[in-house]
């Protein structure tokens, strides 16, 4: 047998270093604010793609709350049932975040819930009140992927303006303003008011009032007037709250109110101009059944054609603003969660528990009891939009009457839960059977108790 023959010897080819770290500074810039369009945390490996990179990109550190860019927008605080509460000692500090477009997973270090709780959530930025005393009151705004935090005034600075409320004690007054912050009656808006500061409204959505304060201020201030009777949960979009109220005598018709940023006032410095209408709906004004919902970059209405709840309509807020009364057919990938704090995932490979163009609420059904007469209670149920049919949310575990959701949990349960803050404080995962246990963190009294 004759030898193999030898195997020719590969030349050498001289390789060009890599061009991508010499790019112009401008171009990375530029190149990395496309990268933040989509999400933070891809901006945070761009930058960590070489030395050149990270000094040519703005670093978000400082600048996280200050500009509207550098905003999580997509990422929601996972609320961990099994009465792990954000703070509980089982969990080190640690806390877990979701985004809803991508089912990516974060795992951030916040020991300031040792003696914060969480309020609420606008653009992914957390509302927190300190709880070191039952007298207590600092407000603090957390972006917690940066650090950055924007103190705001005591929320006592507002019990001087409680005129209505001059026959409650101290402790009642306290409290009632506890609930002014509280995930169940609060709706956040946070901008620039101006160079270097962060502006937030709260809406009382039960006392119907609004506050405002601006970082740097001394106190809150309180709006001069009252909001109108709302039929859903006020919203934050875009650096402005909106609500939705009957209107008139009407209950077949329904209007937008909007509330703007406060405004720069010679006498007082900064004041909420009153509440404006801005778009009418056809649609059934039924307590509870009528929903403000954020989807993509729209504003959207869900509501009811009919006072029996049967056939579920959405309309764009834009459509509405320039006198289009027309149903929206299709919401894409999209798929929105209506409840106290409304919201709308994303159908990808990371949720796959997520029905695109759906959307999972409660609504009102009537029921036989054991006497034969007709009740109305509440299930958990996803309406599909592009047929108009109603089925099961996830496997029914949400809309069980006699047991609480199974364990271990899916993933959409988290998210439905999301709607609901006052179960995130508590630990739990939001079922119609649950109750709430007061006992955690009792310094707070902010649910049931002013």
């Amino acid at each position: 047998m004759s030898p193999p023959l030898p195997c020719p010897k590969r030349a050498r080819v001289a390789t060009a270093p890599c061009p991508w770290a010499s790019l112009p500074e401008d171009l990375v810039q530029l190149i990395g604010w496309r990268v933040l369009s989509g999400d933070l945390l891809d901006y945070v490996r761009f930058r960590a793609v070489c030395a050149h990179w990270s000094r040519s990109a703005v670093r978000p550190g400082g600048r996280g709350l200050l500009d509207p860019r550098f905003h999580p927008r997509r990422w929601m605080m996972l609320p961990e049932g099994h009465g792990l509460y954000p703070g509980h000692p089982a969990l080190g500090g640690h806390v877990r975040f979701l985004n809803l477009s991508t089912g990516a997973l974060a795992r951030l270090h916040l020991p300031l819930f040792h003696d914060h709780v969480l309020l609420g959530c606008t653009d992914g930025l957390l509302l927190l009140l300190r709880h070191r005393d039952p007298g207590d009151t600092a407000v603090r705004l957390l972006h917690p992927f940066t650090g950055d935090v924007a103190e705001l005034p005591p929320l006592s600075s507002l019990l001087p303006q409680m005129k209505h409320y001059s026959n409650m004690t101290e402790d009642s007054k306290l409290n009632t303003l506890r609930g002014f912050l509280s995930g169940v009656s609060a709706a956040v808006t946070v901008g620039p008011a101006t160079a270097g500061a962060i502006t937030v409204m709260l809406a009382h959505e039960v006392k119907l009032l609004v506050a405002h304060a601006t970082t740097g201020d001394q106190r809150w201030t309180l709006s001069a007037g009252r909001l109108p009777c709302l039929l859903g949960p006020t919203v934050s979009f875009h650096g402005n709250l909106y609500a939705v109220t009957p209107k008139s005598a009407q209950r077949n018709s329904v209007c937008i109110w909007q509330i703007d940023p406060p405004q720069p006032d010679a006498a007082e410095g900064q004041s909420l101009l009153p509440p404006r209408i801005i778009a009418r709906c056809p649609l059934a004004a039924t307590l509870g059944a009528v929903n403000l919902v954020e989807c993509g970059s729209e504003l959207m209405l869900v509501g009811f054609n009919d006072a029996k709840q049967t056939d579920l309509v959405v309309y764009r807020v834009a459509d509405l603003i320039s006198g289009r009364v027309v149903p929206v057919t299709s919401i894409g990938e999209h798929a929105l969660f209506l409840g106290q704090r409304p919201l709308y995932a994303s159908q990808d490979k990371g949720l796959p528990s997520v029905v695109a163009n759906s959307i999972t609420c409660r609504y009102r059904v009537t029921k036989n009891n054991p006497l034969r007469e007709e009740r109305a209670s509440r299930i958990t149920e996803q309406y599909h939009i592009g047929t108009g049919t109603w089925s099961p949310a996830i496997d029914g575990d949400i809309s069980c009457w006699d047991r609480p959701p199974a364990s271990p949990y899916m993933l959409i349960h988290h998210i439905f839960t999301c709607c609901h803050h006052a179960y995130w404080s508590n630990g739990l995962i939001f079922h119609n059977k649950i109750k709430l246990d007061w006992s955690v963190k009792p310094n707070l009294w902010m649910y049931g108790k002013s």
